[in-house]
């Protein structure tokens, strides 16, 4: 069986802080995504967002993110 690996270190950090590839953090959607926390929280809770939760964690994966973006500017 050919398995990938699910989990990458991100550059600069330990192995033990790794992040799942493909998933940022909000601190990393808001420097890609020039909005307010406030706008980001709104759009995840009242607009469907998509994101996951891992134990305590809330994290985005970045292709779904951009597709969920472009279908808010079509108006889907």
């Amino acid at each position: 069986m050919n398995c990938k690996p699910m989990l990458a270190a991100p550059t600069g950090a330990s192995s033990t802080q790794a992040e799942p590839v493909g998933f940022i953090d909000e601190r990393e959607a808001l420097k890609r995504v020039p909005v307010s926390r406030r706008t980001w929280h709104d759009w995840r809770k009242k607009k469907g967002l998509p994101h996951i939760r891992v134990g305590g964690r809330i994290l985005y994966h970045w292709d779904s993110v951009t597709a969920w973006l472009l279908r808010q500017q079509r108006g889907a």
